[in-house]
């Protein structure tokens, strides 16, 4: 249902729960006087700093500054946005989620065509068990490919058997049905013959593409021979936009432990045997280059994105492709690397050749974004004289150019001032000779609606993969490893690639806060000493992103003295404020400031700070708004000589 969820559900929702109960079945806990400790979820850590506070229902570690309450400990942990971490809680505590009355989305307005797809994945699934051809279907997987029935059932692989309307026969009896199989993408109209249809995926492997909720929206099919296309898409449909979305991405974060990092990789059996081999966080694009979408999408997720291309001319033209995609969207914090592989190797060759470790070890060694940035400007020049020399510079700064207003940023000009001995200020000014387009950073949300659940239809939760069923069970060769793994933890900084021998310089060192964001972090950490404080309209109305961002924090806790970060959060609608939010709790003072114990006087000295450096402004304009003739006034000449010393003070 649309809508947006009443502020009294959630509380009631908080107030049902038990945080402790929440987390317990999560991680494993231990007493530690009133309060629970565990090893960290959000970084590794070998000696507990995870604390949980069953009194105060929040969470709290001392080691990343992470913190919150159940809310959002299963969204950061489960790695659900707010309104999936709602629902989840709620259907485990029993309850519906209400909606207040809103337009519906366009995934309730077609909850039929997404039933219709999750039948279809459900028949292609019973076609590679029961199908009399199924043979030919689990012989490709399991002897060309290697795939155990576990990870089959993992992806929700399926079979199409030949023939023109096996599907169509099954889920398209009624107008309607077909109506919307049709819509689906899953039937083709004849040409020749109006209102006539027949199944669009035929003799195929079947891979179901999932949504951010496991909800199957779309199917991808490949051919067993030489028959062209070897892989077929969906078509898009008012579910699914291809360059929107990321196969694997639902099971990655279903299956890997700590998700801080995601590859990227061309086809879906990459996918699938490296979540085999173990190495869970790999995703692949749906027919298309990497864009700015994918890359944005990944960043809310992870802080490290490696994309990984064959190491052939087709697979470094790829590889630009992705660096101009990224550079538009890059941010502070963030990795891009790019891993190129040996000539004729895939990933799906590679780690069944050289096993996880060896396939790991490569990751850590991949090319860093500005390696691959100045090879490439590099390559396009002749170096061996002065004209080549500066095409090189001027090439690098058309892309650096591209970037946002952010440190990397300056960093990158760094190293160009460095390797072509020139001042970047005056290169800054000319217009790029070259820069490819960036996709229109048009970032739709919707409310997701639930649908209805069907009981002869496996859930995607239920595909968890920790055993096998005797029908998915065709593979001759068990897999390797485990699915589920834990990540590795790499202290390895940026590495030399492939590109050039130069070291990239590491990520710059957290900024330090400004006396306002000490005060928003106290708010945000210590939300009830908002009561106890008083603000002045004039400083509430300042127009600067910190002193909105503090105007807002303020009047929400001081209006609800009985709410916390995760009410807070769950309210607050503007992304440049909420991702300010989010940077200042993932500051390293973060931690600092959770202990403090005078928390109130910290803002209210801030506000003091303030207030007087906006009355001595204001009085100092009032005066100079006098005009020249009234200065000379002995009094008026004494006071603005007192006031502007008072703000030399000040600074």
């Amino acid at each position: 249902m649309a809508g947006r969820i009443p502020d009294q559900f959630i509380d009631e929702l908080l107030a049902r729960v038990d945080i402790t109960d929440i987390i317990s079945s999560r991680l494993t806990l231990r007493k530690t006087g009133q309060n629970y400790s565990a090893l960290c979820p959000f970084h590794n850590e070998k000696s507990p700093s995870f604390s949980v506070n069953p009194a105060k229902q929040f969470y709290y570690c001392f080691g990343c500054g992470a913190g919150g309450n159940a809310i959002s400990f299963v969204m950061e942990n489960d790695h659900l946005d707010f309104v999936e971490a709602i629902e989840l809680l709620a259907k485990d505590a029993g309850m519906e989620v209400p909606r207040e009355q809103g337009a519906p989305d366009r995934y309730e307005q077609n909850a039929d065509l997404l039933n219709q797809l999750t039948q279809s994945a459900s028949f292609f699934q019973k076609q590679l068990i029961e199908n009399e051809q199924k043979t030919k279907a689990t012989d490709y997987l399991a002897k060309e490919r290697g795939l155990s029935g576990q990870i089959a059932k993992v992806f929700g692989l399926g079979f199409a058997p030949p023939g023109w309307d096996n599907l169509l026969q099954t889920l398209g009896k009624s107008g309607d049905q077909k109506e919307q199989l049709l819509l689906a993408g899953m039937l083709i109209e004849k040409k020749d013959q109006a209102g006539h249809f027949y199944d669009r995926f035929r003799d195929r492997i079947m891979f179901p593409i999932r949504d951010s909720r496991g909800r199957v929206i779309a199917f991808g099919g490949r051919a067993f021979g030489d028959e062209k296309p070897k892989y077929l898409n969906s078509p898009e449909t008012p579910v699914f936009q291809k360059s929107q979305e990321l196969y694997g991405l639902y099971e990655a974060k279903q299956n890997t432990q700590q998700l801080d990092h995601i590859l990227i990789v061309e086809g879906y059996m990459d996918v699938i045997v490296l979540a085999q081999h173990g190495i869970t966080n790999a995703v692949a694009t749906l027919g298309t280059s990497v864009n700015s979408n994918h890359i944005k999408k990944l960043f809310k997720l992870v802080s490290k994105v490696t994309l990984c291309f064959d190491g052939d001319k087709a697979g470094r033209a790829a590889a630009i492709r992705g660096l101009e995609a990224t550079l538009p969207v890059m941010q502070d914090g963030k990795q891009v690397r790019f891993l190129f592989l040996p000539e004729g190797e895939d990933p799906d060759s590679l780690v069944r050749d050289i096993g996880k470790d060896a396939f790991t070890e490569k990751l850590e060694d991949s090319s860093s974004l500005s390696h691959v940035l100045f090879e490439h400007a590099r390559n396009q020049v002749t170096l061996a004289d002065e004209e080549g020399e500066a095409q090189f510079a001027q090439n690098v700064m058309s892309q650096i150019q591209a970037l946002p207003e952010i440190t990397y940023k300056s960093v990158l000009l760094k190293q160009l001032e460095e390797q072509a001995g020139i001042d970047t200020s005056k290169l800054s000014a000319q217009k790029p000779k070259y820069q490819r387009t960036a996709e229109p950073a048009q970032q739709q949300h919707y409310d997701e609606a639930q649908y209805t659940d069907y009981d002869d239809i496996p859930l995607p939760e239920h595909l968890a993969y920790d055993h096998d069923e005797p029908h998915y069970d065709y593979s001759s060769t068990p897999a390797e490893t485990g699915y589920q793994t834990k990540k590795k933890n790499s202290k390895k900084s940026f590495g030399k690639g492939k590109w050039q021998d130069q070291e990239e310089l590491p990520p710059p060192m957290a900024i330090a806060l400004t006396q306002t964001e000490h005060a928003i972090l106290c708010l945000l950490l210590h939300p009830n000493v908002a009561a106890d404080i008083e603000v002045s309209e004039p400083l509430l109305r300042q127009p600067d992103l910190d002193m909105q961002i503090f105007s807002k924090v303020w009047r929400f806790f001081n209006k609800h003295s009985d709410k916390n970060l995760g009410h807070l959060l769950g309210n607050w609608q503007n992304q440049e404020q909420t991702e300010k939010i989010y940077y200042l709790l993932n500051h390293q003072d973060a931690h600092t400031k959770s202990k403090l114990i005078n928390a109130k006087q910290e803002v209210k000295d801030m506000i003091a700070s303030k207030e007087e450096s906006l009355g001595l402004n204001n009085a100092i304009s009032r005066l100079k708004s006098k005009g020249n003739e009234t200065i000379k006034d002995n009094n008026s000449r004494e006071e603005l000589r007192r006031l502007i010393e008072q703000m030399r003070k000040k600074k």
